[in-house]
This record gives structure tokens, C-alpha cells and sequence, in this order.
């Protein structure tokens, strides 16, 4: 952006040196016209060596203006130039957004991938204890990265352990509160814009 910006203010300058350019060629050119009559009407003739410096001021002002040209020229190019990689940029950056979501995509997976082994957690945990216990799981199609999804697997599976141990009572003592033999402990998954919100239940 301050590299546009610069090359916009050169512009100016040129704008502004081929203003002054002109304007010097102008004085000159009012300064001979008026050198020529008066060299006429007088007995002095005219001085060859001032049309000489007139001529040579010219020719300077020309090679000026060229170079002044020269200039607006490679200032016009650059212009372009960076107008282009800046579009450029603007594509790559479109692309590595895109990029960048594909790989967070390929990398999310849904929480019942993990469903099977957490039914077998339940499962297994129930018979070393003799209790008995269903699992449900609640809003498992909720996406998590992968790596995540796998550090999380292990307190879970402790959380499921520690509902059958300490959050149902045996099947006797359920009967006898006049609750089903089997517990049932919940899991329940909610999304929230990036955050996702895990809740455990038991009876």
C-alpha cells in the first residue's frame, strides 16, 4: 500500500515538473521575441551566441521532457505491475484460505467415530462392578479435529467408569427406590458458534 501510494505521489511530481518544464520553455521563447526586434531596431546586430544558449535551452528542455516522459512511463508500468500482484496476492491468499479449510475439514471428524468404544467402556465397566447401565449419546454427529477427539477419548472413557461406579446403585438397590435395574447415563454434545459443550447425566 505505501509503495502505491509513493508511486501516485511521484506522479504529481512529474505532473508537476512537466508544468515548470513548460513554463521555462515559455519564458525563454517570450525572452528571445522580445531580443529579436530590439536587435532590429537598433544599430547592434543580433547576438549570435544568445540565440545560440536560446537553442541549447531548448534542446535541454526537450531531453527533459523526454526524461520526464521516461519516467511517467516506467511509474505508469510499476503502477500496473503492482496492481497485478496485488491481485495476485488477493487470489493466493483466496486459495490458501480455501486450502486451509479443506485441511481443517479432512481433519474433522464426528464424535460418534469414538460411539463404539465408549458403548464397549460401558459395557465392560458394568460387569466388573455387576451393575447394569445403558449409554446414550446425544448430538454425536458434532464435528472435532481429530487430534482433539483422540486426547479426549481417555477422560471420557474415566468419566463413564466413574458414573457407573459412583453415580447408579446396584441394580438391588434401584429396584428397591423404585427405579429401574439399569442406569442410564447421558451424554449429551452442543455446538456453540467454535465452542462445543459436553454435559454428563446419570440417574
Amino acid at each position: 500500500r505505501k509503495f502505491k501510494e509513493s508511486l501516485l505521489d511521484l506522479s504529481g511530481s512529474v505532473t508537476r515538473l512537466r508544468m515548470q518544464l513548460r513554463e521555462v520553455e515559455i519564458q525563454a521563447e517570450s525572452q528571445m521575441q522580445a531580443q529579436v526586434p530590439l536587435a532590429k531596431d537598433s544599430t547592434e546586430s543580433f547576438d549570435p551566441l544568445e540565440f545560440d544558449r536560446f537553442t541549447r535551452l531548448q534542446e535541454l528542455t526537450r531531453f527533459m521532457n523526454e526524461s520526464v516522459h521516461d519516467v511517467q512511463t516506467v511509474q505508469q508500468a510499476l503502477l500496473k505491475n503492482l496492481d497485478e500482484v496485488s491481485s495476485a496476492m488477493s487470489g493466493q491468499a483466496r486459495i490458501n484460505r480455501e486450502l486451509q479449510q479443506s485441511l481443517m475439514n479432512v481433519r474433522m471428524v464426528p464424535f460418534n467415530s469414538i460411539a463404539d468404544r465408549l458403548y464397549r467402556i460401558v459395557r465392560q465397566t458394568g460387569k466388573e462392578i455387576n451393575k447394569r447401565a445403558n449409554l446414550e449419546l446425544l448430538g454425536a454427529s458434532v464435528e472435532l479435529d481429530r487430534s482433539v477427539l483422540e486426547k479426549m477419548t481417555a477422560p471420557f472413557e474415566h468419566l463413564l467408569r466413574n458414573a457407573i461406579a459412583h453415580g447408579l446403585e446396584s441394580a438391588e438397590e434401584r429396584i428397591r427406590k423404585g427405579k429401574s435395574p439399569t442406569g442410564s447415563i447421558r451424554l449429551t454434545l452442543r455446538q456453540e458458534n467454535n465452542e462445543v459443550e459436553f454435559e454428563f447425566t446419570d440417574d
